[in-house]
């Protein structure tokens, strides 16, 4: 003890000596639960920060839950550019022959109409990855091909055996060949298209097969404008069969 204190008998020494001893113990047990109270807003602290941060899990994607639910599926691409007149009717056209023809139905069949450069390759990108998923896949293209060049001035170029190029609403180009070689299951791709700043070209067409990819590709002048439709018909019997 640090203070003095005057002790006349033993019953004051004694009181004295349990009064030191109560307060002791009350100081002890008040740091003790100071040092709880301490502990306990450390481990809440803790846990705190050991939260895992909430996880954003991205939107399915339409076209995978799509091809989930179907063994086959057509994607038909049409654009006219506003310059250009038959080939979106070119393009449903050959939806018609899907769902008269061959069990095709509004459900399993995709449709861009003018698509941009994002959406096209998003959406071959989309069912190229997950061909897996079905035993079947027709893709119809109708639009400009060879002979597009960035400079619109210049005369346009000369076909080049008419390369697997697809042209979006923004003029830019798409080479699809290594897209479709992606491809895990049959696939037929026709490519109908029509060259840039030429009026009088008559169809020209031809078919390359690598393993179970199909690619078709015609190429005529808009105002030409030949009724293919018994050709698209033979060639989606021959995907069918095959």
């Amino acid at each position: 003890m640090s203070d003095s204190v005057p002790l006349n008998d033993t019953n004051e020494l004694s009181s004295f000596l349990l009064n030191s001893v109560v307060n002791n113990t009350a100081n002890v047990e008040e740091t003790s639960s100071n040092v709880e109270e301490t502990s306990s807003n450390v481990e809440e602290t803790s846990s705190l920060a050991q939260a895992p941060a909430p996880i954003f899990e991205s939107p399915p994607n339409p076209i995978v839950e799509l091809m989930k639910q179907h063994s086959k599926i057509a994607l038909l691409i049409g654009l006219n550019y506003s310059t250009l007149k038959t080939r979106i009717q070119c393009m449903n056209n050959a939806k018609q022959i899907l769902l008269t023809s061959h069990n095709f139905t509004e459900e399993n069949i995709i449709v861009l109409l003018e698509p941009s450069r994002e959406d096209l390759t998003t959406t071959l990108n989309s069912v190229m990855g997950s061909s897996v998923l079905v035993t079947q896949i027709i893709i119809y293209y109708a639009g400009y091909g060879n002979g597009i060049k960035p400079d619109l001035s210049k005369e346009p170029g000369i076909i080049d055996n008419l390369a697997k190029v697809m042209v979006p609403a923004d003029f830019t180009q798409i080479d699809v060949a290594q897209m479709l070689a992606q491809s895990c299951c049959k696939t037929l791709c026709i490519m109908d298209m029509c060259p840039y700043k030429d009026d009088d070209m008559p169809l020209k067409w031809s078919a390359d097969i690598s393993n179970h990819v199909k690619v078709v590709t015609f190429c005529e002048s808009d105002s030409h404008n030949t009724n293919k439709n018994k050709l698209l018909q033979q060639l989606m019997c021959e995907l069918t069969i095959s």
